[in-house]
């Protein structure tokens, strides 16, 4: 079974958690409410933080913060930010001579996983990190 990318649901727990905050947060309590190490928590804010979507803030006090509003900042942003794969591949086994679906499989199943990664990341495009945290403040 192939590995589970998490990548992009942790990138927008991290997003999630500077917004709930509306404040500077540490990478060391973004770490703990993600339960996982602050060195895989610095590596995605590092991603945010090159596609500008948070600030890092130096000194004493220092963390990150968003760096636009969060009504400003869609899942489909964090999506692209951390370079998350796409929702579905093909598999890469070649094609079998003389079976017509193992030689036409690749080409129809791709039109197909193109038209469903473009609707998924529309859908993302219309979410935003002020949307997420608004469920979660509502639960």
């Amino acid at each position: 079974m192939a590995s589970v990318n998490t990548q992009f649901s942790i990138a927008v727990h991290l997003m999630a958690g500077i917004a709930h905050r509306e404040a500077i947060v540490t990478s060391e309590a973004l770490a703990g409410s993600v339960n996982t190490h602050a060195a895989f928590v610095k590596r995605i804010l590092a991603k945010l933080s090159k596609a500008s979507l948070i600030h890092a803030v130096s000194g004493k006090s220092g963390g990150c913060e968003l760096a636009r509003k969060a009504s400003d900042i869609s899942l489909l942003d964090i999506y692209r930010a951390v370079e998350a794969p796409r929702a579905f591949a093909i598999h890469d086994y070649p094609a079998v001579g003389g079976c017509k679906v193992s030689a036409n499989i690749k080409p129809v199943m791709g039109e197909i996983l193109t038209r469903a990664q473009r609707a998924f990341e529309q859908d993302l495009a219309k979410t935003t990190i002020s949307d997420v945290v608004r469920k979660i403040r509502a639960e």
